[in-house]
C-alpha cells in the first residue's frame, strides 16, 4: 500500500483516532545507525514515516 514494501514478518495494527484518543507514530531506527545523535537521525526521517505511510531513509540516503 502506498508503495511501501514491508517484510512478511512485520505485524501491523490499525487503530482509528477518536475525539478522546490520539496516537503517535515512532519511525523504526534504520540499520547501522546505533549511537547516532538525534540531529543526525532526524536527517533520515521523512514526512511519510512520521504519519505512518513510509519508512525512514537508510544512512546512504535511500528510503528503506
Amino acid at each position: 500500500m502506498l508503495g511501501v514494501t514491508l517484510p512478511a514478518s512485520t505485524k501491523i495494527r490499525v487503530w482509528d483516532s477518536t475525539a478522546e484518543t490520539r496516537f503517535i507514530v515512532l519511525p523504526m531506527r534504520p540499520a547501522a545507525t546505533e549511537g547516532w545523535e538525534e540531529e543526525r537521525l532526524a536527517t533520515l526521517v521523512t514526512r511519510d514515516c512520521m504519519i505512518g505511510t513510509g519508512l525512514p531513509r537508510r544512512p546512504g540516503g535511500v528510503a528503506t
